[in-house]
């Protein structure tokens, strides 16, 4: 099987898409796009995020030991677009936020934060696989739906079913 048999493969896998956000050892913020993400406990609250061993926000979250995860909406492809190439600093330009209890970016308007530290960090292939414990969340009343990804593209959610039913 090939890299690129592999990577079609689990594109047919839909996910949410997140900005994973730290501050780096100069204090400045860091981001990434990241759509491996996945809750791994309610006692204790725990996520797990994947991050490519050559990323500066793993870099920065190793030295900070905090990072939020910030659950974007379907209106913020710009967000995920920004925040997916690697190494720019211009992603920051304009994007509202806010730091948080560990000094880790909170994004304006997304549909939810959470506030982690680092409670593990497991090797993964070519990945580094964060275990964070969560220790505040945030969530918006926004009825905009999420940011999804599928197939290597954008996918719309349409209208979720309960704002469907409650126009009914």
């Amino acid at each position: 099987m090939s890299a690129s048999e592999f990577r079609r493969a689990m594109g047919h896998f839909a996910t949410g898409v997140t900005v994973v956000t730290s501050v780096n050892a100069a204090g400045e913020p860091v981001g990434t796009t990241a759509s491996a993400v996945s809750s791994l406990s309610l006692d204790p609250p725990l996520v797990l995020v994947c991050f490519d061993r050559a990323s500066q926000t793993l870099e920065a979250i190793r030295g900070h030991g905090a990072f939020v995860v910030n659950v974007l909406a379907a209106p913020q492809r710009h967000l995920s677009a920004a925040f997916a190439r690697r190494g720019s600093a211009s992603a920051w330009d304009g994007v509202g936020h806010r730091p948080g209890t560990s000094g880790s970016p909170h994004l304006h308007d997304v549909l939810a934060s959470l506030e982690c530290t680092v409670e593990h960090r497991l090797p993964g292939g070519d990945h580094e696989i964060v275990v964070g414990r969560v220790g505040e969340v945030e969530v918006t009343d926004s009825d905009a739906t999420p940011l999804l990804y599928w197939r290597g593209a954008y996918a719309d959610l349409g209208v979720p079913a309960c704002l469907s039913r409650a126009a009914g």
